[in-house]
């Protein structure tokens, strides 16, 4: 279990203390946020034991924030955390953050990676909501960790436990350490509010970062899920929303460019085919993203 796992247990025993001691004051302290994109991808479906591979994670909303304070990473219990790496940038449309997460797999077969999650107060109807992204399944190839002996064995168990022990023990003191500040707080007054900082000059969004973050989820698991996770992706690069017929988007000035305008026929193509087609159309789809950002 590596450290960014136990932090996660004392976030989690904290997130109940604080449900416990008052929602409403929570409630109060959320972003309001309009939502239009949450995925959790992976570099690759099938990783290979002992090598290192990436998560990211994509979340876009309409309003320009400087950080996402409730976002919540999926526990990683089967695998081990070598490292992340944040971007968040806004512009006209709103505010795209991306996470890069590096892992490690230590055993083969399947691993199920739970939702990320992120609290806040939906900006359409004022109400405070909990959204989750999409899971992810992935396959661990490669050889087989040798066994250990007997005697090995039952050490390492021993150890295992005794760690799984520490763990929790060191679990419920977070816990009843943030609950204890958390009533102390409630007898000091209240700072003065700071004074709003400087905004801080943000680079242009690239917009093959996009098609980047297309082409990252239909490789992972082409599936017509997939395909119109990555339809919405590049739609919202020319300023396109779900509802729009496609010749109202090639119609666009964004869409001049023959690249850009193939990828938009081949992701229609990839998210409403027949059944038979969709892995045809899906590898077209993979084809002309891998082009139009070359």
């Amino acid at each position: 279990m590596t450290p960014r796992s136990l932090v996660r247990i004392a976030a989690a025993f904290a997130a109940l203390a604080v449900a416990c001691a008052g929602p409403p004051a929570r409630a109060q302290s959320l972003q309001r946020l309009t939502i239009t994109r949450f995925t959790l991808a992976s570099d690759t479906a099938t990783p290979t034991l002992e090598v290192p591979f990436h998560l990211l994670i994509v979340v876009r909303v309409r309003e320009r924030v400087g950080e996402l304070d409730t976002l919540d990473l999926p526990v990683l219990t089967s695998l081990e955390l070598l490292g992340d790496e944040r971007h968040l940038s806004s512009d006209a449309s709103g505010t795209l953050y991306r996470e890069t997460i590096t892992v490690v797999a230590h055993h083969t077969g399947s691993i199920t990676i739970d939702p990320a999650t992120l609290d806040a107060i939906d900006a359409r109807d004022g109400k405070a909501k909990r959204y989750f992204s999409n899971p992810l399944t992935l396959t661990v190839r490669g050889g087989a960790l040798a066994p250990l002996r007997s005697g090995g064995a039952a050490l390492l168990a021993g150890a295992v436990f005794v760690l799984r022990v520490a763990v929790v023990l060191a679990g419920l003191l977070c816990a009843v350490a943030i609950v204890a500040l958390l009533f102390r707080r409630k007898s000091v007054p209240a700072p003065m509010p700071a004074q709003p900082a400087a905004p801080r000059f943000e680079p242009p969004r690239d917009p093959r970062d996009d098609l980047r973050d297309a082409l990252v989820v239909l490789r992972a698991e082409p599936t017509r899920a997939n395909a119109m996770l990555a339809r919405s992706h590049v739609r919202a690069t020319v300023g396109a929303t779900d509802d729009e017929t496609l010749a109202d988007v090639l119609a666009r000035a964004a869409c001049d460019d023959p690249a850009m305008a193939l990828v938009l026929r081949n992701l229609e193509r990839a998210a409403f085919t027949y059944d038979a087609d969709l892995q045809a159309a899906i590898a077209a789809a993979v084809d002309s993203l891998e082009h139009a950002i070359a």
